[in-house]
């Protein structure tokens, strides 16, 4: 059973035509998963910076300190009112905050990735 309007679509999901339609509401479920990936993503970067600055105290490395720190506190507080606040569940809601969510993803990944090596 689908509503019209504003995208969003009551009921269960579907498959149609092999691909599979997912209601407002489980978009948000997977957008809370991958917003706590995000957060243990930060919380190695954190990690490693704050090691990189014990052994070289620079501003740029501050820096990066910094900008994980800050990320990090805008991902809980952002996965935390998707957790708790009905507000930010809202019709259609769902898919643009996976795509955000997944883009951050990746890209914690490649800088993960980097400052590893």
């Amino acid at each position: 059973m689908a509503t019209g309007g504003n995208g969003y679509q009551g009921g269960e999901g579907a498959v149609i035509g092999g691909a599979i339609h997912l209601i407002n509401s489980q978009i948000i479920t997977i957008d809370i998963v991958v917003g706590i990936g995000n957060i243990c993503l930060l919380l190695v970067l954190l990690f490693l910076y704050l090691r990189s600055f014990r052994d070289f105290k620079s501003k740029f490395t501050f820096g990066l300190l910094a900008f994980a720190f800050l990320l990090l506190l805008q991902n809980a507080l952002f996965t935390g009112f998707l957790l708790t606040y009905q507000g930010f569940r809202g019709p259609g809601m769902g898919t643009p905050i996976f795509f955000l969510n997944i883009i951050e993803f990746f890209a914690l990944l490649i800088l993960i990735w980097v400052t590893w090596e």
